[in-house]
């Protein structure tokens, strides 16, 4: 009886259906010569070459193990297997990875805003949209770790198709201006700066914060509402990441009906 396992035959099976020119493909993908992938795998050059080649057609799952980790890709990935992940996304993978949990969650944010604007599901005038809405409120700053995603039919209008997504406000921090239980419609605009005088919501070391935008003498400021707050100083626009500009407020009965 054969000493495999059947992992073993599982793994011999799909390395003996590997693609020698896909091998090649990923080498070049990630700048890997011969004779640097031999260096990092610890396989002789010649065996290697025989490999990259075509001429070991059949080569042993340990080698090709230990290939696959230099190139941090999967042995799936030699045979015609599309990879989870293209490689040129690889880089960015990793700078996600080294990011701050908050900087992390707002990435996905975005992520999740402009494919569901791609996707926009439209039916008799009424349109697929996500409302947010944030447990944890203190001195006018939002936990963005505290949310809470609804997922909302609006009818289509000037102000909802401006819209990227709403926002629930559930306390009276920003009144006079928006009344508790109000829900205010903004656009995701990260490619144009803020207009003196407009409202935009602003995130900062996971934190939102809601004021009207100015700029004085160079100063770049965020201004309370309600004049219950300090102005937010803007001293560094890379901590300042922009999230959406305030559209209009909209009413979504089937929403606030249910406080």
């Amino acid at each position: 009886m054969s000493t495999y396992g059947a992992m073993d035959l599982f793994h011999i099976w799909k390395v003996k259906r590997m693609n020698y020119k896909k091998l090649k493909e990923i080498m070049q993908s990630k700048n890997f010569t011969v004779e640097e992938l031999s260096k990092t795998s610890r396989i002789p050059i010649g065996t290697l070459s025989k490999i990259v080649c075509g001429i070991t057609p059949n080569p042993r799952y340990n080698t090709m193990e230990e290939v696959a980790a230099s190139l941090n890709c999967s042995l799936d990935e030699f045979s015609n297997r599309e990879p989870m992940v293209p490689y040129s996304y690889e880089d960015y993978i990793q700078k996600f990875k080294s990011l701050p949990a908050h900087q992390k969650e707002y990435i996905k944010y975005v992520i999740n805003l402009e494919y569901d604007k791609m996707v926009s599901l439209t039916s008799s005038g009424k349109k697929a949209m996500k409302c947010f809405e944030f447990t944890s409120v203190e001195d006018g700053l939002a936990d963005y770790g505290s949310q809470k995603v609804h997922d909302v039919w609006v009818e289509q209008n000037p102000i909802t198709r401006e819209c990227t997504f709403f926002v629930w406000v559930r306390t009276s921090n920003l009144e006079p201006k928006f009344c508790r239980n109000s829900v205010l419609g903004f656009q995701y605009l990260d490619g144009r700066l803020p207009k003196h005088g407009e409202i935009w919501m602003f995130l900062r070391a996971g934190y939102l914060c809601i004021g009207r935008y100015f700029k004085r003498h160079g100063v770049q400021f965020l201004r309370s509402l309600n004049g219950t707050i300090d102005d937010e100083l803007i001293t560094n626009s890379l901590e300042y990441k922009r999230v959406g500009r305030y559209v209009g407020t909209i009413d979504i009965p089937d929403l606030t009906s249910t406080v």
